[in-house]
């Protein structure tokens, strides 16, 4: 079969609440947006196989849906948006997952989640024609039963695994996470998650863990308005590479802007660019996904991506 990229993760119906202000017990925040009870679909998995999938690319999530899955429009928007609907499993007298986001005036988030379809007593064993012949895997939060059973399909068949875990402790106790640390080839990370790997290995300083994990390439770390950097191993040198975001004149919403950077790296290193460049491209995407309320509304097609690219980053 083969895909260009497997994953792993929940999904999700959103629904975003923006607020007047933080939310305090015993106080009343005001719903400031008319759509709060509208339904995006998302999940990290999704997120990064829709915008890839839109690019062009053979994205297939491995995801659970309930009996919802159709007349949510979920269905619809995944065919839509030509994501490879392979490996969706379809559960009967189950609802999809769902995600409530808080979002308060300075676009941070609380998340309330409700697993449905994607709750870890659900998890059964993953086909191996989804990873025969695929070009890589990435790894996102998920339950622990799929992601342990990700894993060894992944390693059964020697795949280039990716691995964005935003420091779920759920989804990856510290046991298991070092499993998937000795596996990763590329990870995805910010500073403070950095951070908190490098005190498992009992290091000082993040930067030392491209010289511990035994399979990691490339640590790819997003540091917010200030861009994102990346460690990775050249010719038996330890390099150091740093990208600027491109500033969005209006920032309408920050949801699944971390899963556009991802599947732009991925989309760069599955057409053999650079590091520096995959980078480039995981920031040109994500400038798009910020335009937009929603975590892929606001996605482009592979186009209007290269051409943000080469304007922005090629003829300066």
């Amino acid at each position: 079969m083969g895909y260009d990229l497997i994953t792993s993760g929940y999904c999700a119906l959103d629904r975003i609440i923006s607020v007047d202000s933080f939310v305090e017990v015993g106080r009343t925040s005001i719903i400031t947006n008319k759509n709060h009870n509208q339904i995006y679909y998302g999940g990290c998995n999704v997120n990064v196989s829709v915008n890839l999938a839109r690019l062009g690319l053979n994205a297939a999530p491995i995801i659970r849906v309930g009996n919802d899955y159709i007349t949510s429009g979920f269905k619809e928007y995944l065919e839509k948006n030509n994501v490879n609907t392979t490996a969706v499993k379809l559960l009967d007298k189950q609802i999809t997952s769902a995600t409530y986001l808080i979002e308060s005036p300075d676009h941070e988030h609380i998340t309330l989640f409700y697993p449905g379809a994607m709750d870890n007593s659900l998890q059964t064993p993953y086909k191996d024609e989804w990873f025969i012949d695929s070009k890589c895997a990435l790894m996102t939060v998920a339950s622990l039963n799929d992601n342990k059973e990700f894993l060894n399909k992944v390693k059964k068949h020697n795949l280039p695994l990716f691995l964005g875990m935003k420091m779920d402790s759920d989804a990856f106790p510290k046991s298991f996470l070092k499993e998937c640390l000795d596996h990763v080839e590329v990870l995805f990370t910010n500073k403070s998650e950095a951070k908190c790997i490098a005190e498992i290995y009992d290091l000082e300083d993040y930067k030392e863990l491209i010289n511990v994990l035994p399979k990691v390439k490339t640590i790819v770390i997003t540091l917010g308005e200030k861009g994102s950097c990346a460690l990775y191993k050249k010719d038996n040198e330890i390099k150091y590479v740093e990208v600027p975001i491109i500033n969005i004149e209006k920032v309408v919403d920050t949801v699944g802007s971390g899963d556009a950077f991802i599947a732009g790296y991925i989309y760069g290193y599955l057409n053999n660019k650079t590091i520096k460049e995959s980078m480039e491209y995981g920031a040109t995407l994500a400038s798009f996904v910020i335009q937009g309320l929603g975590s892929t509304t606001n996605s482009p097609n592979k186009e209007e991506l290269i051409e943000r690219y080469l304007n922005h980053y090629k003829r300066r």
